[in-house]
């Protein structure tokens, strides 16, 4: 990583993530800091891998050791453009306690089918007087694609864009250091029973081959890992016909890949939207989600409150919650639903305008393909103007051919009618108003107030 810094768009979101770009390999890192290192780790994340396009193999280890439970994961797998492998370091203190952990053990915690408590926790990554010092060789059918380390990380990784891989094919020669002999007997006993190709021990150190998962997978029904695996040939292939001379962000000119083929660069985002899902499942209330996850996360309310943005099926319910929860009153605002559920690729926020009214909920800057996000814009107070703005969006077609799109939305005072319009054919406008539980319109009613806006991609009804 030497000498790599971000010099393009596409390089800064890279490291924007907390990823590097290794020249002397050709291939993207984790770094230290990584901003996953806030978001810690839990089954309901691999669980929920499909939905960012990756198709893994997982293989969690639990110990405990020093007043802690540990969990050392190994991954490998396709994720999206990507062929790579990961070796993750996580900790949970045995007194850890409080109503972000208590959410999170609630939600992503849970792990189907293993009794043990400590395996059905949410676990902190490690912290810097936990690192380990971790190698890892990623094989593909025998031969080397890379290798990292020894290095003292918590979350060791490679990934190799432009390579198509199912994750038998792949394989990782490993190598974790522990910290002394109780540490490395403590690992041990966790692989106990594993027939791992070449274990062997010397000192503290256990090297072993990961060729197959001994740890009971989350489910991947075979039609999804099918589209899913569909979905990454295609990214694949449209990113090698390019024929770049090299994986370095700072070179690659392919815009498709704002929206596809690189949800690892927004898992943070991933794994909020999913507690704040699953929060609301369990039946957590808006204001106990954001508190539980500003806490636990260490992000402030507002993304939350985007997170939670998608997280109620019925729009009506969406706007109650956002009404208890920020006190907003039935006036003059617009409540915009995004409807990505049929797209053909993620939406990524471009632009936005309020020529009228703040922002009480942002636009998302994100919204995943087959997902929902929503806003609220609020009319100034005091003032004769009611609300008035627009979002872009950014998005791929099923070609992978990106296109924008300016959604347009006004819920004025007085005799002015309402507004709500998309500037591109295959977006479609449905709007209601004064009741959230009304029937969707596909004209915009002329008056009534809050008005009520859905915008749906890729044909059908709103969600």
């Amino acid at each position: 990583m030497s000498g790599w810094a971000p010099s393009s768009a596409l390089g800064w979101a890279v490291w924007t993530a907390g990823f590097a770009y290794d020249p002397a390999q050709d291939i993207i890192v984790s770094r230290l800091d990584a901003t996953q290192r806030s978001f810690g780790y839990a089954y309901g994340y691999d669980a929920a891998a499909l939905g960012m396009s990756a198709v893994l193999h997982c293989e969690p280890i639990f110990f405990d050791y020093a007043g802690k439970h540990w969990m050392i994961e190994l991954w490998k797998g396709q994720y999206g453009l990507e062929t790579g492998c990961e070796i993750g370091v996580y900790t949970r203190a045995f007194d850890a306690s409080g109503p972000g952990y208590a959410l999170l053990d609630a939600t992503v915690g849970r792990r189907p089918g293993d009794d043990l408590p400590a395996h059905s926790l949410f676990y902190d990554c490690a912290g810097d007087g936990d690192l380990l010092e971790l190698s890892a060789t990623l094989r593909r059918d025998g031969q080397v694609l890379f290798t990292r380390g020894p290095e003292r990380h918590w979350w060791l990784t490679g990934f190799r864009w432009g390579v198509l891989s199912t994750p038998d094919q792949l394989s990782v020669d490993v190598a974790i250091t522990l910290k002394d002999e109780a540490m490395r007997d403590a690992f041990l006993g966790g692989i106990a029973g594993r027939p791992y190709p070449g274990l062997r021990v010397d000192g503290t150190t256990v090297r072993f081959t990961f060729e197959r998962p001994f740890a009971r997978q989350p489910p991947a029904p075979n039609e999804v890992v099918a589209a899913v695996t569909a979905a990454n040939r295609q990214v694949v292939d449209a990113y090698v016909a390019r024929g770049f001379a090299d994986n370095d962000p700072n070179h690659v000119q392919a815009a498709f890949l704002e929206v596809a083929g690189l949800a690892l660069l927004r898992a943070g985002d991933h794994y909020g939207r999913l507690v704040a899902a699953l929060g609301v499942a369990i039946g957590r209330d808006m204001g106990a989600v954001v508190g539980a996850l500003t806490a636990a996360f260490g992000v402030d309310a507002a993304a939350v409150e985007r997170w939670l943005s998608g997280a109620w099926r019925q729009f009506g319910a969406w706007v109650g919650a956002v009404e208890a929860f920020l006190g907003l009153p039935m006036d003059f605002s617009c409540y915009v639903e995004i409807d990505n559920t049929r797209g053909a690729s993620d939406l990524v926020l471009a632009g936005r305008t309020n020529a009228h009214g703040d922002y009480a909920v942002a636009p998302p800057e994100w919204i995943p393909r087959g997902g929902v996000g929503r806003l609220v814009l609020q009319d100034p107070k005091p003032s004769v103007h009611g609300s008035e703005g627009t979002v872009t969006y950014r998005y791929g077609d099923s070609g992978l051919n990106v296109h924008a799109v300016d959604l347009r939305f006004e819920c004025p005072t007085g005799f002015l009618p309402n507004r709500a319009s998309a500037s591109t054919g295959d977006w479609t406008v449905f709007a209601t108003s004064s009741d959230p539980g009304g029937a969707w319109q596909r004209s915009v009613p002329r008056g009534g107030h809050p008005l009520f806006v859905a915008f749906v991609v890729g044909g059908g009804t709103p969600a």
